[in-house]
């Protein structure tokens, strides 16, 4: 997250584009700088399916926003609307024999968690990978328990996926209007931390939005979101 310097957000759905500028302080609060909502055009369930339609519109007012704040932006961070993603939860662990757990063995579970599911699921890709249950020597920890010493340590990871092509298209459409992704968040993420800070929850909880065409049900685990 960077601090003092605007950044861009871009919602994707079948009737709107919707722009987003926000700047951070030090205390993580934010400004918005500027919010536009336009019609959409060549998206269907989230996805694009019409590269040079969906690219005019981004590009054109992409270009009024960065005439309007007096800033040319280099990276976006798209909020996905897409219904077909992939929820996967594994449980990685290491046995300790009474050493320290180090951010090493940290990394070492998280990178083989993602390998064995990209492995699995070739056509797809992760976008999001949350960390949400920490186990050490059967307790169930808020934080990673790194230096302390134990017999066994096992962590929760969800892992949210879409499919490879699709994240491709959305970069071509990106890329002609000169801007790189660089996050791609879902947007039921999105809505469940806006109700954590709204409601300011601290337990895990589920949420159920009840739209025109379709229920959506996340469940969030240690304010991690670990189904949707």
């Amino acid at each position: 997250m960077k601090i003092n310097e605007p950044q861009l957000f871009l919602e994707i759905n079948d009737l709107k584009f919707v722009f987003l500028v926000i700047k951070y302080n030090e205390n993580f609060d934010f400004n918005i700088l500027d919010s536009t909502i336009v019609d959409s055009k060549g998206v269907l369930d989230g996805k694009i399916i019409d590269l040079e339609t969906s690219s005019k519109i981004i590009k054109q007012n992409l270009n009024t926003i960065e005439k309007k704040i007096d800033y040319t932006f280099k990276k976006i961070t798209i909020i996905n609307t897409q219904s077909d993603y992939n929820c996967i939860n594994v449980s990685g662990f290491k046995k300790l024999r009474g050493s320290q757990i180090s951010s090493e063995d940290i990394s070492y579970i998280l990178n083989d968690i993602k390998k064995l599911v990209t492995d699995t699921e070739i056509q797809k890709t992760p976008v999001h990978l949350f960390n949400s249950k920490f186990i050490l020597d059967n307790k169930i920890l808020k934080t990673m328990p790194i230096g302390l010493h134990g017999e066994f340590y096992n962590q929760n990871q969800t892992l949210f996926l879409v499919s490879k092509n699709d994240l491709k298209n959305l970069k071509l459409v990106l890329n002609k209007c000169d801007i790189d992704i660089e996050r791609v968040v879902l947007r039921s993420f999105v809505e469940g931390i806006y109700q954590i800070k709204k409601n300011d929850l601290k337990e895990n909880f589920i949420f159920i939005f009840f739209e025109n065409s379709q229920i959506k049900i996340s469940v969030f685990d240690n304010l991690a979101l670990i189904y949707s």
